[in-house]
């Protein structure tokens, strides 16, 4: 199951919950997974891009997750 890590600036959303390992096929149901469990993230989340294994993808909605991804999310950056 894909493992999403959490900064310090979100766990105060998780309860001091780190990382955490869920099922899902896709960015747009593990955000919602997350969302389920943690009301407090949907506003943070919502501002930040998805680095899945290191490549960040900031329209990661749709993008596929495997057993074994890690999720990170980042501050976007705007380019010119």
């Amino acid at each position: 199951m894909p493992i999403v890590h959490f900064s310090s600036t979100l766990t105060r959303h998780t309860g001091g919950v780190t990382q955490i390992t869920l099922e899902a096929p896709r960015v747009k149901e593990l955000l919602a997974a997350l969302v389920a469990r943690f009301p407090g993230l949907e506003l943070e989340i919502s501002d930040l891009a998805v680095a899945i294994d290191g490549e960040v993808r900031p329209d990661a909605a749709y993008e596929p997750l495997m057993p074994h991804s890690e999720i990170y999310f980042v501050p976007k950056i705007a380019g010119g």
